[in-house]
Formats: structure tokens, sequence, C-alpha cells
């Protein structure tokens, strides 16, 4: 049992706090985090000066990577091609759409848009490279 929870939980921690980590390079202002505020009609970070979206990001990621690995678990899905159609299919059937959608009724910038699922693509390309590595060792 705790051997079950440990394969679970150690995987979800990594893969989170890594796509967190890629988050925090995603939005750096070097990379496209200057082209985001733009997209946005914005041109300063001022709802970054609490630590609130920092934490609630990182929490929602633990929360994506602990499913994403009971996920792959469940269904045997062992391989990294396998991970990567899961990534794939996660990011098409369940995260992509509703931030479109969402775009569409609040009139969010498409290149906004495109910033941000991108960004959600890769965090779920960073749990099957994560993931893959676990099971190699």
């Amino acid at each position: 049992m705790l051997g079950s929870f440990v394969s679970l939980i150690i995987p979800a921690l990594v893969c989170g706090l890594s796509a967190f980590l890629m988050g925090l390079v995603w939005y750096h202002p070097k990379v496209l985090g200057t082209r985001w505020l733009e997209a946005r009609g914005k041109n300063d970070r001022a709802k970054m000066d609490t630590p609130f979206p920092f934490v609630l990001t990182f929490l929602l990621w633990l929360v994506a990577g602990f499913f994403y690995i009971w996920i792959a678990q469940t269904f045997g899905i062992d391989t990294m091609g396998g991970l990567f159609s899961l990534s794939c299919l996660l990011w098409v059937a369940f995260a992509m759409p509703p931030t479109v959608i969402g775009s569409i009724y609040t009139g969010y910038p498409l290149e906004a848009v495109a910033i941000d699922s991108s960004y959600q693509l890769a965090g779920y390309y960073m749990f099957a490279l994560i993931y893959s590595l676990v099971l190699m060792f």
C-alpha cells in the first residue's frame, strides 16, 4: 500500500514542480511574458505583487500531476510514446477547448490564449518526460 502511494505521490510532486518552474521561464519577460502582457493589453505585472497566483498555480499543477500519474498507472501507460499521446489527448480533450471557449465569451485575445494553451500542453509534455524517466529507473 505504501509503495503504491509513494509511486504516485513522488512522481506527481516532481511533475507539478517541473511544470510550475517551466511556467516561471515561459512567462518571463525575456521569453513570452512581455508578448503575453501586450496581447492582453497590459503593460505591467500588477497582479504579481502577491504570492497568491504563484501558490495557486503550483498547487493546481500538483493536482494535475497527481491525476496524470494516476491515469497513466490506472491504464497501464508505461511507454514514452504512450505518455506523450496521453499528454496530447488530455490537452486536446480537456485543456484547450475550455480555454478557447472561455476566450470567445470573455474577449480574451487569441494570441494570449495561444500562449496560455501552449504552456498547458508543454506542462503535460513535461509530465510525460518526467514520468518516462521515473519508469526507466
